[in-house]
């Protein structure tokens, strides 16, 4: 099965201090031919290929092994294709810049997952330090974060970051989109630490309950290792999202750049 959309981000040249790799000047400063898209949300377009396949229970139960391969840039034509359990998407020039593994149920990798335990969110830690290899918290729990979605943010997500007509993700009974979910765990590192540019480089994600749009999320999580490969500083952090009655709706793992090789040589804004 083939599933195709074309990737867009809303004006590229506007400055993104949280992570200047999403601008034109910072991707270009790093090596890139422009402002990269978040691999976050080409993952969210790249949903519909499962929900296509597996239905609305993908949402409820289904998982999702992804490797970013190569960057997405504004406008580029992007196929995804389905083979059984195997996806790849790839870009008007034949490049893979997504490749891996989908289902329903248990995912073979779910046991690997840390258990992070529901915890009240606490305050954004002030003045957060500067991410690095010496004060990565490897072995240890994140700070918890709590994240109130309205209707009209998650809306404006589905309409303006991604363009999803899908009803499901819209309207008073809305399901909350999967990349914003997804999301989450990457804001969780910044609701304790200062890092970027940074790029995401794979994610395991499993659903595990329903998630309506609109209501207050907990996001729990734990920093599994951080190390270095060829002059990159890479980051490996567990987590679980958690809806208001305090039910495990998603555990997933991501793996980010934190630091890139090229960032050796740029000056600190």
């Amino acid at each position: 099965m083939a599933y195709n959309f074309t990737a867009f981000m809303k004006d590229p040249d506007a400055p993104r201090p949280e992570n200047p790799i999403h601008s034109t000047d910072g991707g270009k400063a790093h090596g890139f031919k422009g402002a990269l898209i978040g691999g976050i949300h080409v993952y969210g377009w790249t949903c519909t290929a499962f929900m296509d396949l597996l239905g609305e229970a993908w949402l409820d139960r289904g998982w999702v092994e992804a490797a970013f391969r190569k960057p997405t840039y504004d406008g580029d034509r992007m196929a995804v294709s389905t083979d059984n359990e195997v996806f790849t998407v790839s870009n008007q020039a034949g490049e893979t810049c997504i490749e891996g593994h989908f289902g329903l149920g248990r995912a073979p990798w779910f046991g690997d997952l840390s258990v992070t335990p529901w915890q009240a969110g606490l305050p954004a830690a002030e003045n957060p330090p500067r991410l690095t290899l010496a004060t990565a918290p490897a072995g240890k729990d994140l700070l918890p974060m709590t994240v109130s979605l309205s209707a009209a943010e998650h809306e404006a997500f589905v309409n303006d970051t991604l363009a999803d007509d899908n009803p499901l993700y819209h309207g008073e009974h809305a399901r909350c989109h999967p990349s914003w979910l997804a999301g989450r765990l990457i804001y969780l590192l910044h609701h304790s630490f200062d890092y970027g540019p940074a790029i995401h480089t794979r994610s395991h994600i499993q659903h595990l309950a329903p998630a309506a749009a609109v209501q207050v999320f907990t996001v729990t999580g734990h920093c599994r290792d951080a190390f270095e490969r060829k002059g990159h500083h890479y980051i490996v952090n567990d987590g679980s999202i958690w809806s208001e009655d305090r039910t495990e709706l998603v555990r997933l793992r991501h793996t980010a750049i934190f630091r890139l090789r090229s960032a050796a040589s740029q000056p600190r804004a």
